[in-house]
């Protein structure tokens, strides 16, 4: 399921920067720290920050803002190569050495895929576009996220707020958000 989860969370990510107007830049967003443009510019830095972290080679110095150009052009650039990086043949199973610790290649890309899929969500609901995003992803990376995280790392420096309320019925992007701290209301 990863790179497929991997795949559908970068298209909604692409679908939602596609909805994005330029005047909607300064809105404000569910991350407090970052208007839409500087989520923008996140979402797609850390699409070169992926690649840098598996490849030797790879520069991880994208577009410092991506969000002053063609924001959905330089994200299928970034994305793209990270989704060719991670589909390899051995990736899944070989081990990823990160600043936070050693996982699986299918660990790597499940958080690749939760890190873009929580941050197009946040995009869709700042710029009111619809957040019911990339459902099969949404659903499995949820499942991934209570594994690893449960209610720990949720104070503090954490980047996960306390898990929100949210109606079991609610599309599984926003279950998700609410999961990782958002407020789906």
């Amino acid at each position: 399921m990863s790179m497929n989860s991997l795949a559908e969370s970068q298209q909604a990510a692409r679908s939602v920067l596609g909805g994005v107007s330029k005047d909607q830049l300064a809105h404000s967003t569910p991350c407090a720290e970052w208007d839409v443009a500087a989520l923008i510019d996140h979402l797609v830095g850390t699409q070169y920050w992926f690649l840098k972290a598996i490849s030797a080679t790879a520069s991880g110095d994208g577009p410092t803002e991506a969000s002053s150009g063609d924001y959905r052009a330089a994200f299928d650039g970034a994305a793209n190569s990270v989704r060719d990086s991670l589909s390899s043949d051995g990736f899944a199973t070989r081990d990823v050495e990160l600043p936070f610790g050693t996982f699986t290649g299918a660990q790597f890309i499940d958080f690749v895929s939760l890190e873009t899929l929580a941050h197009t969500w946040d995009l869709a609901k700042a710029t009111t576009q619809d957040t019911d995003l990339a459902p099969d992803a949404a659903a499995h990376l949820l499942g991934v996220a209570r594994a690893m995280m449960g209610d720990q790392g949720r104070s503090g420096n954490s980047n996960f707020g306390p898990v929100q309320p949210c109606a079991p019925e609610a599309p599984a992007a926003d279950r998700l958000a609410a999961f990782l701290g958002r407020s789906v209301t």
